[in-house]
């Protein structure tokens, strides 16, 4: 990843409503957009989820798949972000 692209990542895992977004979808598989608007604005929440597809942290499933929901949720990659948040917090506030 070039330096550009790490810097914008930074941002977006520190941007208002991404940590949001991000413990919503650890804890519950999948998310539709409506249960993330009450928690933020439609043009931020908008941006952030257009954010976290571009770095491949979420993937949107836009139509029901075998009984699924559509809705965003997190791929391996953003699974992995995830922990890596969570361990900083904790080493945070120790």
């Amino acid at each position: 990843m070039e330096k550009k692209d790490e810097e914008k990542l930074l941002k977006l895992l520190g941007a208002r409503g991404t940590k949001q977004i991000l413990e919503l979808l650890s804890e519950y598989g999948t998310i539709q957009y409506k249960q993330v608007e009450e928690f933020m604005s439609a043009p931020t929440l908008n941006k952030r989820l257009h954010e976290l597809l571009t770095f491949g942290l979420i993937k949107h499933r836009s139509k029901r798949e075998k009984g699924r929901e559509k809705g965003d949720k997190l791929t391996e990659k953003g699974k992995k972000i995830m922990k890596c948040m969570e361990a900083i917090i904790e080493v945070a506030e120790e």
